[in-house]
């Protein structure tokens, strides 16, 4: 400014020289301006974060697998461990001589096949010591093994031989292992399970088709897919009693960015005591038959949108599903392109920890990648009940209103798969 004022003052004609000293003068000024602003903002924006309140959400302390809640969840489902035929490994786990280590329905088991072929499953622990048979026990023959002292055992649980024993009379009693009966079906083992004891009630069948169909070629095994849930054992069972589920959780078409704005119309029927075998209804005590039917896609959720053709596709894809006891489930998906099976099985590892393995096989002319993508979506549908199963409690007697599912038939069916002893086995996990 005062240089402004000086060369006004001395009254001299504009020169170039002085015209570029005026404009850096000017653009000094601004410079200073926009300096103090900067500084200005700069301090209000520290004042903001350093002394204003942030409005932020509060915490949440929920857990499902907290101590608590599963005490919660104990006091309202039941048993965690039902009586039944549990597949507990794969035939693969057994390749070459391995001895397979299971921790699942409230105890410890080894499972392991002899050189006859024959899988043997039982407790864990070596009745002299208590060494644990799966942690560096080998198969012999057909004799399993201990790594401590080199007693070893046949299937049936019975102490063959002892390398150091010097007396010729019968082992005792109390030197045999618990050993499970053991029934293998595609290429997966499973035993049975009971809490009083009790052989067998019934046996499985619903895999002999299938079986069949896959040692002749006409079927294939297509996609293999393992998960675990939070969850009690009987929540994917109790999804054929609540065919309303269908319109909540499982509109939005289960694939990734199509779920956004596509949903289905799905409506179910089931039976209890019924199941299909062999692709015929039989009355089976011990089993389920749940059938589904998807009526058409539409945009949005709207009756009036929509997705051309897929009405005509949908009336010609047929599922029905049947429940083999508390822990198999087999699909039978006929399609235009062929028929689809899924056997699923869920092994309970903890009262709310249960381990899931789903097998789909496809027809011989349906094409892989449809096997395939057939199974993601069969996968990403289990993820849209994870949330509500992995954090609600069970009702034995439920408020029902018109309109609800047959939950009261399904709890029936259900509890024929607990005894007396049952719940003794759930023990504090």
């Amino acid at each position: 400014m005062l240089l402004q004022l000086e060369l006004l003052r001395l009254d001299v004609r504009n020169s170039p020289f002085q015209l570029l000293t005026l404009q850096l003068c000017r653009g000094r000024e601004a410079w200073n301006l926009w300096g103090a602003l900067s500084a200005s903002a700069l301090l209000a924006g520290l004042y903001q974060i350093v002394l204003m309140p942030v409005r932020k959400r509060s915490k949440d302390y929920h857990d499902h697998n907290s101590k608590h809640f599963k005490a919660l969840r104990a006091k309202h489902f039941p048993p965690g461990f039902p009586n039944g035929w549990h597949c507990v490994c794969n035939a693969t786990d057994l390749a070459d001589g391995q001895v397979k280590s299971i921790s699942a329905l409230g105890t410890y088991m080894v499972a392991f096949r002899g050189q006859d072929g024959k899988v043997g499953v039982m407790h864990a622990f070596c009745p002299h010591m208590g060494a644990h048979l799966g942690m560096g026990g080998v198969v012999v023959g057909n004799l399993l093994q201990c790594p401590f002292h080199g007693w070893s055992f046949d299937t049936s649980g019975e102490c063959q031989h002892v390398p150091y024993r010097r007396c010729s009379r019968e082992m005792p009693e109390s030197s045999r292992l618990k050993a499970y009966e053991v029934r293998e079906h595609l290429e997966r083992i499973f035993i049975w399970f009971d809490a009083e004891g009790r052989p067998p009630q019934w046996e499985l069948i619903c895999h002999q088709r299938l079986e069949a169909d896959v040692e002749s070629g006409s079927f294939y095994l297509a996609a293999i897919r393992q998960m675990e849930f939070d969850q009690h054992c009987c929540e994917m069972h109790m999804n054929s009693a609540d065919p309303y589920h269908f319109k909540t959780l499982h509109a939005p078409l289960p694939l990734p960015v199509l779920e956004k704005f596509l949903t289905a119309d799905h409506t179910a029927t089931q039976e209890y005591g019924k199941g299909v075998v062999n692709e015929e209804l039989r009355d089976e005590w011990h089993m389920a038959s749940f059938e589904e039917r998807t009526h058409g896609l539409f945009l949005f959720g709207h009756p009036s949108l929509p997705v051309p053709l897929s009405a005509t596709i949908s009336k010609s894809i047929e599922t029905n599903v049947t429940f083999e006891g508390p822990t198999i489930v087999h699909f039978r998906i006929k399609t235009p392109l062929g028929v689809l099976r899924q056997v699923k099985t869920i092994l309970p590892i903890e009262p709310f920890k249960q381990y899931v393995e789903a097998r789909w096989y496809a027809e011989k002319r349906v094409p892989r990648i449809i096997a395939c993508a057939l199974a993601c979506i069969g996968g990403r549908a289990l993820e849209q009940d994870r949330e509500v199963w992995e954090n609600k409690v069970y009702h034995k007697k439920p408020v029902l209103v018109a309109g609800d599912g047959a939950f009261l038939d399904f709890i029936r069916w259900y509890d024929q798969f607990y005894s007396e002893k049952s719940k003794a086995l759930c023990y504090d996990w």
